[in-house]
């Protein structure tokens, strides 16, 4: 791998000489929450530069190096994700680095959630480290780093202040710079999960973007007890409020925009108490606000009462987003789809085998 953090001499931090990095969504499109940018749209001589300013405005300041702008490809794609930023990058083998320029330039205190999809990396933050796919790297912004991309590589970064990390990590140097496996125990349970993340879920959540981000944090929060082999205080004040916690979410389930503040405010404790309380049970308020809408959607499907209500409804009245969603929910609980777990129910009650065809719904 590539020695030494701060730029060689060799190394130049390139900035666009003709102004910054357009993405693909213009101003006209104040409707599309994606940001998009590819080096196909501009041309060769420009590639390098405008793949250094959309990481810029994606991620933070980089600078690169000894990358091909005749051979060189990238696309890179942004958005909100409710609190943090979320963006997928895909490029060409190259080196890139940031050192005191780029720091110097980057403004507020973050942490980036790298987790690598295809290609390994070679990363020098605060020690070298091989970085495998489904790993994480968080990378703090106010130290330098370098990555050697040997092979072209596909990526997911989650963008996160200072500030929304202590929520979950009163000590954010438990975890960062610290390589978090993907096949080890909670290492599995985190990169599952940021796998699913992309900019294009902003334009469909499943779930309120609020939701979706503290799942981030709680999952980061479960991590590192892990890592540090400690386990949490699941106390009979504990166990207490956590019923009380599942009681509201049986009871709220249903609601499209249900959040944990909302749940939290309910029960008249912070947010973070609540999030506490999920964790000492080894368990996520967002996987359990899922179980919560799934238990309400397989009720309706295997009852008799709701058979004039179609299966699109049931989803709907479940609280579920989106139909895809209310799909792969039934479907990995049951390994069927809500159409065939109905009709499955209904042949049954009749002592009757269902036809084999099958749709989505």
């Amino acid at each position: 791998m590539a020695c030494g953090i701060e730029g060689e001499s060799r190394i130049i931090a390139r900035k666009p000489r003709w102004g910054c990095a357009v993405p693909q969504n213009t101003p006209s499109d104040k409707h599309d929450p994606i940001k998009r940018w590819s080096t196909a749209d501009v041309p060769e001589d420009k590639r390098l530069d405008y793949f250094v300013s959309a990481i810029d405005d994606a991620l933070y300041p980089i600078g690169l190096d000894s990358a091909d702008p005749r051979m060189f490809r990238a696309e890179v794609s942004s958005a909100e994700l409710g609190s943090i930023g979320i963006s997928k990058v895909a490029a060409s083998p190259h080196i890139n680095f940031r050192g005191k320029r780029e720091i110097a330039r980057t403004g507020d205190h973050r942490y980036i959630l790298l987790m690598v999809l295809r290609g390994p990396l070679n990363v020098d933050h605060r020690g070298p480290q091989r970085i495998l796919p489904r790993d994480v790297l968080i990378i703090d912004s106010q130290h330098p780093r370098r990555v050697e991309i040997e092979q072209s590589f596909v990526a997911v970064n989650l963008v996160v202040s200072d500030n929304w990390l202590r929520q979950w990590l009163p000590n954010p140097n438990l975890l960062a710079a610290r390589r978090i496996p993907g096949n080890s125990l909670w290492g599995l349970a985190l990169s599952s999960y940021i796998s699913e993340l992309s900019p294009d879920l902003v334009a469909a959540p499943p779930l309120p973007l609020s939701v979706l981000a503290d799942q981030v944090g709680a999952l980061l929060a479960l991590t590192a007890r892990g890592l540090q082999s400690a386990s949490f205080a699941y106390t009979p004040a504990a166990r207490s409020l956590y019923e009380r916690a599942q009681e509201c979410l049986a009871q709220r389930s249903a609601e499209l925009q249900l959040t944990a503040a909302d749940v939290a405010s309910s029960l008249d404790i912070s947010v973070r108490t609540l999030h506490r309380v999920y964790a000492a049970a080894g368990e996520t308020f967002g996987e359990k606000l899922i179980d919560a809408k799934a238990h309400v959607a397989l009720r309706m499907l295997t009852s008799s009462f709701f058979n004039r209500v179609t299966t699109a409804e049931i989803g709907r009245r479940a609280g579920f987003h989106s139909a895809s969603h209310f799909v792969r929910v039934i479907r990995a609980r049951t390994g069927r789809t809500p159409l065939h777990l109905r009709r499955e129910t209904n042949f049954a009650a009749l002592g009757c085998e269902p036809p084999d065809h099958d749709s989505e719904l």
